[in-house]
């Protein structure tokens, strides 16, 4: 009998993978009716075995129409693995080799045309030069860490589907409808049972009730499958379409709430950190025609002072709305009216002046519109040339530059009869008057200075400059710069003029220069064509990298991504301040972002210059301790990040020492070696006598922590195994919280001030209490089950005192439901810093911090199930050398957010609230879903719209 498929795989280190990935395969769009529909081999015997079992193996592999390679480090090395996928080479094509990484990497040089084995660890060396094309392969490294072998969880859906698509002899895509199909055939069917009982419902009701229970089953069990599926597309088409992603998030999370739709909400808003509005939806695919000359049919255009938007478009949401430029309120978040104006095809001329009052339009044959942006009015048509009696290739305006202050247009175009020569005007914008004219030579690009004063041409086939002075109406020559690249395809100049950017899709190489030096600021490998230079020549840069926009710094180092398109980026355009950045793709796709953060991800100001691995939380208070003195800092909600509360004049060392603040910030109090001290940091005075207690000795090794009550009277603090209740105004023991047996007590308080747990660090056991209105300390809580390892190094608890985490030294996370008792435990987290760990307001959503060689950022967890929801990857610099300080540190912020400070003094505001999350997404795309992808993942099904008006 023929089999689809034979698995070859590591027996010592992926069994268990192999075996889900074998039953997934099987499972999945399978009829109700049949067992299976494809048959995948796997070897389940002792590889210590005899010439019997190679014989076994071998029959199976010439009967199998594909071969499954599960890649890893130990399969590579296998001599097993080796020998059949030798004997598939000799006797197979290896287009029908399929892999599926489990762990170690696998690299594709493209240009090689072979993968990089100086980067790839998983495959044999015998694969090397065996592809003509890169092979399929997924990766399923995430799902073996996370072990959700299962078709309801979304990644692992996903590799399974695209794995088993060629044996089907299916679209992946096609797979995945087929196996909706099933489950709704089965849902239909159910539902005609439902129907036949019904009418039998007189003398039968008992059977009725059952069968109504089972058709409410089986619609809970297809909307969640419905909704796993939308995650899955979802977390696919994150990296290439977050659009798209954030939609399908959306109608996952609407569908049903599961954990696969939480962790495409949490991945959707990662993707779209930088997005302030999708303001339209691509096509998906190409158009019939193409413009003018071929060039982009999608163009942008964001006024100076960042307060405007103008857009069009041939193709995408364009096809829909019946075409116009279309205005967008930056500043308030809102379309603005369309101008009703019909732009050439193919694509031109989009320019704002600074102030965004005044728009420049390129239409059809040379002519140039000027726009009243707030009236929505045209002023006037000045025509260049007849260029309907032209060339195509000659029928447009081939440069030009709108004056910042709207005075001024100049242009270089061709003329009937004319077509060897190209002509180079300035208009009067107000007027319409040709105020300059004259025979342009080389291959000209235009731009005016920020101040309007000067019109810069820049000949980049010969490297010469010159100027117009509109005062004297005279040209003049600035100088000639030979060694510019002359094979530049595109070339961008800011309004200042003294930098222009040369991109070059032949040499795929892009280099700054300064037009005023002649010097070559930077290079950098790789296609700038579509850029936007910061006005004044300072600042980041912000260009297209094929489907990608990008921030780069003046070396032409790409700093973070901004968003990505599912086509080529066809126009970039962005405010003076590089705060507001547009692009337009070749689909019709248009997106505006903020490169300060304004959209998910709120970039703050640092006035106080921290970093992390600088000062310490704790008590509700940051701080910095130097020889003589500490800084202090509150965590402040709005737009300041730090609210610096003052200074006192006394260290607080690391070790036997803590610090607490009252909730207004107008008093703390520092424990230092059994020394209780209050003191007023906008002074740096103390404030009444210090105490010492003798009595008691703080256990190490824990570290010691102290926290305000709410009546800003009362602190606690843990001493030897007590916990004890401290009236600051006496330094008297209000009420001792003795737990026999408990062995080095690590506290931790609720936002709120109004729970506090004490985790026995060795042992696992919690206590939790809650203060009362009589000013007393009452138990609510005694248990135990959290992972301890080597002890337990941090513990936090929400901010109404719902849920407790904390983390051991093994960096297993344990997550307690302080109301029932209930325990789960989480997969071990990434890398070191298990010390940083936030929960939500909510209580719903954990972070954790992480810093590896090469990367740093948040790891989240879902709170309630211990479910794995993804990483938010920070951009931060390099972890510093000095391993004792953290590269990452976190701090509770107002709401459902949390602070995140990086080594280098990046200061981000980010939510953890899922409700947080489904609204910001809303408000960047809120059109439904297209009434393909809403019937083939929602038929049968009654789903509202996520975004509600």
């Amino acid at each position: 009998m023929e089999r689809d498929g034979f698995i070859s795989y590591s027996h010592a280190r992926d069994r268990e993978l192999a075996q889900a990935l074998q039953r997934g395969m099987h499972k999945l769009a399978r009829p109700w009716t049949r067992r299976q529909v494809i048959s995948v081999f796997r070897d389940t015997t002792s590889l210590s075995a005899n010439h019997d079992l190679w014989s076994s193996i071998l029959g199976e592999l010439e009967r199998s129409r594909y071969f499954i390679y599960l890649a890893s480090p130990e399969a590579a090395a296998s001599r097993w693995v080796q020998k059949e996928i030798r004997f598939w080479l000799d006797n197979r094509s290896p287009d029908r080799i399929l892999i599926a990484v489990g762990s170690g990497t696998v690299h594709w040089d493209p240009a090689a045309g072979d993968f990089d084995w100086s980067r790839t660890t998983a495959l044999p060396r015998m694969l090397e030069g065996v592809f003509r094309a890169e092979p399929l392969w997924v990766d399923l490294a995430e799902v073996r860490r996370s072990r959700k072998y299962s078709l309801r969880q979304a990644e692992f859906r996903s590799a399974v589907a695209a794995l088993a698509a060629p044996l089907h002899g299916r679209g992946k895509d096609e797979l995945d409808s087929e196996d909706i199909r099933q489950r709704r055939t089965a849902l239909r069917l159910l539902r005609g049972a439902v129907t036949v009982l019904s009418l039998l419902l007189v003398t039968s009701l008992a059977a009725g009730g059952y069968a109504w229970q089972k058709r409410g089953e089986a619609l809970d069990r297809a909307r969640v499958s419905a909704s796993q599926a939308l995650a899955a597309h979802s977390m696919e088409l994150a990296d290439t379409d977050p659009r798209k992603a954030a939609q399908f998030a959306l109608y996952a999370r609407e569908t049903a709430p599961t954990s696969e739709s939480t962790r495409a909400l949490a991945r959707a808003v990662d993707a779209n950190s930088s997005v302030a509005r999708h303001l339209l939806g691509g096509l998906g695919a190409a158009a019939d025609y193409m413009g003018s000359g071929g060039a982009a049919a999608t163009q942008v255009a964001v006024s100076g002072d960042g307060s405007t938007l103008a857009y069009y478009s041939d193709l995408g949401g364009e096809l829909k709305r019946g075409g116009g430029v279309h205005l967008h309120d930056i500043r308030k978040g809102r379309a603005m009216k369309s101008l009703k104006a019909q732009w050439a095809l193919g694509g031109g001329a989009l320019e704002l002046s600074a102030d965004g009052r005044i728009l420049m339009l390129e239409t059809a044959y040379n002519r140039i519109q000027i726009w009243d942006v707030r009236r929505g009015k045209r002023l006037r048509t000045i025509t260049a040339s007849e260029g309907g009696d032209l060339a195509q290739s000659l029928r447009r305006l081939h440069a030009y530059a709108l004056s910042r202050d709207a005075r001024w247009i100049a242009a270089t175009y061709h003329t009937p009869g004319e077509e060897e020569t190209q002509h180079l005007t300035v208009w009067d914008v107000h007027t319409g008057e040709r105020v300059d004219h004259r025979q342009a030579e080389g291959d000209l690009r235009l731009s005016f200075s920020a101040d309007s004063r000067l019109l810069r041409a820049l000949d980049a086939s010969r490297g010469e400059l010159s100027t117009w002075n509109p005062r004297t109406r005279q040209w003049k020559s600035a100088g000639r710069l030979p060694d510019i690249p002359a094979e530049a395809r595109s070339i961008t100049l800011p309004g200042s003029g003294d930098t222009a950017l040369f991109g070059s899709t032949d040499k795929a190489k892009a280099e700054l220069w300064n037009l005023s030096t002649g010097e070559r600021l930077a290079s950098a490998t790789g296609s700038l064509q579509r850029a936007a230079l910061p006005a004044d020549g300072s600042g980041p840069l912000v260009a297209a990298q094929g489907k990608q926009v990008s921030v780069l710094d003046s070396k032409l180092r790409r700093l973070r991504t901004l968003g990505s398109f599912s086509w080529a980026v066809t126009s970039v355009a962005a405010s003076d301040d590089g705060r507001w950045v547009a692009a337009g793709s070749g689909d019709g796709a248009v997106s505006l972002f903020s490169t300060d953060g304004a959209g998910f991800h709120q970039s703050l100001p640092n006035e106080e210059r921290l970093k992390a691995g600088e000062f310490d939380t704790d008590g509700g208070v940051a701080y910095r301790s130097g020889p003589k003195a500490t800084e202090l800092w509150a965590v402040s909600e709005g737009a300041s990040g730090f609210r610096r509360l003052g200074r006192i004049p006394r260290p607080v060392p690391e070790g036997d020492t803590a610090i607490a603040a009252t909730s207004d910030g107008s008093r703390v109090t520092v424990v230092d070696r059994g020394v209780f001290s209050s003191w007023d940091p906008r002074t740096g005075a103390q404030v009444g006598k210090e105490k010492t207690f003798e009595d008691y000795e703080p256990e190490s090794g824990q570290g010691l922590r102290l926290f305000y009550l709410p009546d800003d009277i009362h602190v606690v603090t843990a001493w030897s195994s007590d916990v004890l209740l401290i009236d600051t105004r006496t330094w008297s023991v209000r009420q001792v919280l003795a737990e026999d047996g408990m062995i080095q007590p690590l506290l931790a308080m609720s936002g709120d001030r109004k729970t506090l747990a004490a985790v026995d660090s060795t042992m696992g056991d919690v206590h939790v209490w809650r203060w009362s209105a009589k000013s007393r300390f009452e138990k609510v809580v005694t248990g135990g089950g959290l992972a301890t390892a080597i002890g337990i190094s941090n513990a936090t608890i929400s901010h109404g005192g719902e849920r407790l985490a904390s983390v051991d030294a093994d960096g297993r996370i344990s997550l307690l439901d302080i109301r029932t008792g209930r325990v789960v435990l989480s997969p071990v987290v990434q890398g070191p810093g298990p010390e940083t760990l936030v929960l939500s307001r909510d209580a719903r959503t954990l972070a954790h911090a992480f810093t590896t060689d090469s990367r740093s950022g948040l790891e989240l967890w879902d709170a309630r199930n211990g479910e794995y929801l993804g990483q938010w990857a920070l951009e931060t610099p390099a972890p510093p050398t000095d391993t004792t300080k953290p590269a990452l540190q976190l701090a509770s912020g107002s709401g459902g957010d949390v602070l995140t400070l990086d080594s280098g003094g990046t200061l981000l505001r980010r939510s953890l609230d899922i409700a947080d999350w489904h609204a910001k997404l809303c408000r960047i795309v809120d059109d439904p879903l297209s009434k393909a992808d809403h019937d083939r993942y929602l038929t049968d099904l009654t789903v509202d719209a996520p975004c509600k008006s």
